[in-house]
């Protein structure tokens, strides 16, 4: 077996060592003739052994939480066609590690992740929220955003990154160095994992590296022990791969976004991806007891539509210049918040009141106790497009540069961040909530970086200079030829 093998095999921990060879398309080198000591407990090498181990990569790869196979909902423009394929059959892909989720932590570490006591900290992630959610959304049109998805994904970001790369990324999520980062990204795993009958709440990390990638261990194994990541590696150029990195999503993602994986593009070249993904849906606590026909004043004019309605006793109603505000309970225990514009203000002006920290100490604020009837429509509303000029304009800058950019934790490898998109979706209606998103960063090589063309024809009189070490040898000017 070979070193790079050798890791994949210590990494699995579960498998025959041939057949991680197999796995990985790996054959010996020189270095693996000689025979190794065998495992306490070797599988045996017959061909039921290795359709056992086969089927034991499968089960902890496909660690799946959708229904790949239910009937696609109707609704006009949101109807979504399935992505073709069978849940968790990554078969393109060579599996590497898998990390387990939150469970294990949660028993290791008790309550003491779900500690909230640092309000400062708090308040600068909270900060980081706010800007990237006024940085998207516009309040011109049906948009939704994860906030939380896409630090997850800068978080896998900053740890395969270093020097001012990695410090820009940093700064843009408001912590002090990597470990309050690794701290507090288990802490937003943990807090925010949860699969019961009360609702569902699911995180999911994974790194895909092109075949000619050299990689260093040490980094992927803080991607698999500190962020959760499973770890490929293919060609993107293969069918076979592209569509396991696709059907990764689609699973991850309850097939909710499904419309915008089939429409990815990866370009061949790519060297490596790093994809983070958010799956949601949970009940209202409180149920809607019936309907009533009503109109929804939007942009573009008035819309008939069905209102959803409720009297909830002892609610609570929040004033502010710019927005009335309601706070709506989930049978989860999470809250969903309702801002409605007050006088001529628009959602525009309401995103621009750093709302996530309004939610946690609201300032300014009128709040009434009442017995709130609450009309809400069905509402289905999705967001696509890359963000990588916006995270730019937060800051994270140098890792867009091929000449500036530093991979070197990751791979000695010239790299820089190509594209990074953000998808997400999220629907309401009588019963309850269900959204879904997902950030992917798709890094390539560093080469030479393409230029703007530009014409330098020397047509008209012009000055010419011979210069050595700085010292002008010929000066003169060409009028005439």
């Amino acid at each position: 077996m070979n070193e790079k093998n050798r890791f994949f095999y210590n990494a699995t921990a579960h498998i025959d060592e041939k057949l991680i060879d197999g796995l990985t398309g790996g054959e010996a080198g020189p270095e693996s003739a000689a025979p190794e000591k065998k495992r306490r407990t070797p599988v045996r090498k017959t061909l039921a052994g290795a359709l056992a181990a086969v089927l034991a990569v499968s089960l902890f790869v496909g660690g799946i939480f959708v229904w790949q196979n239910r009937t696609p909902e109707s609704g006009g423009e949101k109807t979504v066609e399935p992505f073709k394929g069978t849940p968790g059959n990554y078969a393109g892909a060579k599996f590497i590690s898998l990390a387990d989720a939150a469970g294990a932590l949660k028993s290791e570490y008790g309550d003491s992740y779900l500690d909230q006591s640092r309000s400062d900290h708090l308040n600068r992630i909270r900060a980081f929220f706010d800007r990237i959610t006024e940085s998207l959304l516009n309040g011109k049109e049906n948009a939704v955003v994860s906030p939380v998805n896409i630090y997850m994904a800068m978080s896998l970001l900053a740890e395969c990154t270093g020097g001012t790369s990695r410090r820009q990324i940093l700064d843009v999520l408001g912590v002090s160095g990597m470990e309050e980062l690794r701290e507090q990204s288990k802490r937003i795993w943990i807090q925010n994992s949860r699969d019961n009958e009360y609702g569902r709440s699911l995180l999911a990390n994974s790194v895909w590296f092109s075949d000619g990638l050299t990689f260093k261990e040490a980094c992927v194994k803080l991607l698999n022990d500190e962020h959760y990541a499973s770890v490929f590696a293919g060609d993107f150029s293969d069918d076979a791969y592209l569509s396991a990195f696709k059907q990764w999503l689609s699973d991850q993602t309850g097939g909710l976004l499904d419309n915008c994986i089939n429409e990815l593009e990866i370009p061949e070249d790519t060297a490596a991806a790093l994809a983070s993904t958010l799956y949601y849906k949970t009940k209202w606590n409180d149920e809607y007891e019936k309907t009533e026909e009503g109109t929804f004043k939007g942009t573009r004019g008035d819309q008939s539509c069905v209102f959803n309605v409720k009297t909830v006793k002892g609610g609570a109603i929040f004033e502010t210049d710019r927005f009335t505000a309601y706070r709506e309970r989930l049978s989860d225990g999470n809250e969903m918040w309702f801002f409605l514009p007050s006088g001529d203000h628009t959602p525009e002006d309401v995103l621009k009141t750093d709302l996530v920290s309004f939610v946690y100490h609201p300032k300014d604020v009128r709040t009434f106790d009442c017995d709130v009837t609450v009309r809400m429509p069905d509402f289905d509303v999705d967001f696509n497009r890359s963000i990588l000029e916006d995270l730019k304009k937060l800051g994270v800058i140098d890792c867009t540069d091929a000449a500036k950019a530093d991979f070197s934790p990751l791979t000695d490898a010239k790299l820089q961040l190509g594209k990074v998109i953000h998808a997400a979706r999220f629907k309401a209606d009588k019963e309850g909530v269900e959204g879904a998103a997902f950030s992917l960063l798709l890094f390539c090589g560093g080469g030479p970086v393409e230029r703007p063309p530009y014409d330098f024809t020397l047509d008209r009189p012009f000055v010419f200079m011979v210069v050595h070490g700085g010292v002008p040898i010929c000066v003169g000017t060409v009028m005439e030829l």
